[in-house]
């Protein structure tokens, strides 16, 4: 199982460079799995959209009201009325503007998981980059809680960092640094997170 491989690599390897006190956390909490996402890719792509800078409990409360407007949508592109649902149910212009940008995209409405698992790492940015409201950050939660892709490090992630900061100095918080941890680095942030006992990310 792959979660396994990954527990023993992250532990054995962070015990050989001497990241004592990361291997112990890791060796507490024990293997991980990775929550991949069952929804429709719209809809995970809106909940990330939602999710951004505002709080955990808030963008659960707005996800909660415009999954619900997402469900009943008809619309064949954007309109007036559904954009008075969107704002009804919490959402800012900006982010209704983005949310319209998802949903009514062809591309994205037409491409099956599937088909996003065949993509390499590099497809996969270029597809999502150009869309308003998606950045890096977003393509990289995007893939490893929808593609599930075991290799990923978000050193955008403001929480990462925070992590990190617990065990370790800030110049270490690189990219070169977490390599090391390939072909695993997914799982090296969920024991990261777990480090701010938030247990249950997932997106």
């Amino acid at each position: 199982m792959e979660h396994k491989k990954a527990y023993n690599f992250l532990y054995n390897k962070c015990k050989k460079e001497g990241h004592n006190e990361l291997a112990n956390h890791i060796k507490q909490v024990g293997p991980l799995k990775l929550k991949v996402s069952n929804k429709t890719f719209v809809t995970h792509l809106s909940k990330i959209i939602i999710g951004q800078q505002v709080s955990v409990a808030a963008a659960q409360a707005i996800w909660d009201r415009t999954k619900k407007v997402l469900k009943r949508n008809k619309y064949k592109k954007p309109n007036k009325n559904l954009d008075l649902q969107f704002k009804t149910a919490g959402l800012s212009r900006q982010k209704i503007e983005y949310l319209n940008g998802i949903i009514f995209n062809k591309n994205i409405n037409a491409l099956t998981k599937n088909e996003l698992n065949k993509m390499t790492a590099e497809d996969y940015f270029k597809l999502l980059i150009d869309i308003k409201g998606i950045g890096p950050w977003s393509i990289e939660m995007s893939r490893i809680f929808y593609i599930g892709d075991p290799d990923v490090f978000s050193i955008l992630d403001l929480g990462l960092k925070n992590a990190h900061l617990k065990i370790f100095n800030i110049e270490s918080y690189t990219e070169s640094f977490y390599k090391t941890f390939s072909p695993y680095r997914s799982y090296m942030c969920l024991y990261l997170w777990r480090i701010l006992e938030d247990e249950n990310v997932t997106i």
